[in-house]
């Protein structure tokens, strides 16, 4: 991975209202202990990772936007390969310790800069 590098996020059908995505599809809740989950775009295809987050982990996604590892590190916060049981793509944005009202200003500009590059991919 590098700066280069999409990081794949799904989005939640709740974290897209009205046909827009929220930022709380780019906020570490507390369960997730600071780190955001992605997938490395170097290993995985939008699609590719949209089909593994629905059908193998049957989880629910309206489609996959992205951040490229350089925003992340424009928005002061790291990313790092994280490979789980079942995804060697898996990959995580880390908030840190931050307090909730900074990763929520966090969550914000990586919504941006992912509602700027479009959605990579949605279901038919």
């Amino acid at each position: 991975m590098n700066d280069q590098t999409l990081l794949l996020r799904q989005v939640h059908p709740k974290f897209f209202p009205d046909g827009e995505v929220s930022s709380q599809a780019f906020f570490p809740f507390p369960k997730d202990d600071g780190r955001l989950s992605v997938y490395d775009g170097d290993q995985i295809t939008g699609a590719d990772s949209y089909q593994h987050y629905t059908a193998t982990l049957g989880l629910e996604s309206v489609g996959v936007w992205a951040v490229s590892g350089g925003e992340v590190v424009s928005a002061e916060l790291t990313y790092r390969a994280d490979s789980v049981a079942g995804n060697a793509a898996h990959a995580v944005v880390d908030f840190g310790a931050l307090a909730e009202k900074e990763c929520r200003k966090l969550a914000k500009r990586l919504k941006k800069f992912a509602v700027d590059r479009d959605c990579l991919y949605r279901s038919a």
